[in-house]
C-alpha cells in the first residue's frame, strides 16, 4: 500500500511539471529578462507601514501606483495643461507620440513596473489607459525639467503656478521631490520616445544617441544641479 502511495506521487502532475520547468533553459533566461527589465518598485508593505507619509507623493503622481489619489488630483489639471502645451509647440500630432509610446510595447514600459495591478495591462489598443497616463505623465516631466533648466518656453503667463518663475520656487521642488521617490517614477523610455517624436529623428539613424543624450543630461540637471540652484534663490531673495 505504501509502495503504491509513493508510485501515485512520482507520478502525479506536480512532479512532471517541476521536471519539465527544471529542464527547459528557456524558462531561466525569459526569467532573468523579466527581472532585468523591472525598475520601479512598490515599497513593501512592512517598510512603507513604520511611517506611510515618507513614501507617498505629495502634490503629483508619477506613473500608475499612485494615480487617482484624492490628494494628488489637482495637479491632474497642470498636467492636461502641459499636454497641450507641449502639443502646440511641438506640432506635431497626439497620435505620432501615442504610436511611439505604444511601440515601446509590454516588455518596454509595462515590464517596468514590479506588480503592475491588471488594470494598466496594454490591451492592444494604442488608446489604452496605461499609454494614455505615460504620455500625459511624460510630457508633464518634460515641461517641469525644461522650467527648471531655462528651456525657452513663452506659453506659459509669467504668474503660471507651475511653468514660472514663482512656480519653479514654490512648485516644482515639490514635483522634483515626488518624482524621486520610488514609486512614482516613470520609464526613462517614455521620455526619450516623446523628445524623439518632437525632435523629429524618431527613426532616424543616429538620432537615437542624440535624443539619449540630451534626455539624460536634462534627467541628471533637474535632479542633482536644480535642487543647490533653488536653494540659493530662496536664500537671496
Amino acid at each position: 500500500m505504501m509502495k503504491r502511495r509513493h508510485s501515485s506521487i512520482e507520478e502525479s502532475a506536480w512532479v512532471a511539471e517541476v521536471e519539465r520547468e527544471v529542464a527547459d533553459g528557456c524558462a531561466s533566461e525569459e526569467e532573468s529578462a523579466r527581472w532585468r527589465r523591472q525598475c520601479i518598485y512598490p515599497v513593501p508593505a512592512c517598510i512603507k507601514d513604520l511611517n506611510p507619509r515618507a513614501y507617498r507623493p505629495q502634490v503629483v503622481s508619477l506613473g500608475p501606483f499612485h494615480h487617482g489619489d484624492p490628494h494628488l488630483r489637482p495637479m491632474e489639471t497642470h498636467k492636461r495643461r502641459s499636454l497641450v502645451h507641449f502639443l502646440r509647440r511641438a506640432r506635431r500630432p497626439l497620435a505620432d507620440f501615442v504610436a511611439a509610446v505604444a511601440g515601446a510595447g509590454a516588455e518596454g514600459l509595462e515590464g517596468a513596473y514590479h506588480k503592475l495591478s491588471d488594470e494598466w495591462r496594454i490591451d492592444g489598443g494604442v488608446e489604452s489607459r496605461f499609454v494614455e497616463l505615460m504620455v500625459t505623465d511624460g510630457c508633464f516631466l518634460l515641461e517641469v525639467m525644461r522650467t527648471a533648466t531655462s528651456w525657452e518656453m513663452n506659453d506659459y503667463a509669467d504668474d503660471d503656478p507651475v511653468f514660472s518663475a514663482h512656480g519653479l520656487l514654490y512648485t516644482v521642488p515639490y514635483i522634483r521631490r515626488d518624482m524621486l521617490m520610488i514609486e512614482n517614477q516613470l520609464p526613462l523610455l517614455v521620455l526619450k520616445r516623446l523628445l524623439a517624436v518632437e525632435s523629429g529623428k524618431n527613426g532616424v539613424r543616429n538620432g537615437t544617441c542624440v535624443v539619449d543624450k540630451f534626455c539624460n543630461q536634462m534627467v541628471l540637471y533637474f535632479v542633482f544641479y536644480f535642487c543647490h540652484t533653488c536653494i540659493y534663490s530662496k536664500k537671496t531673495k
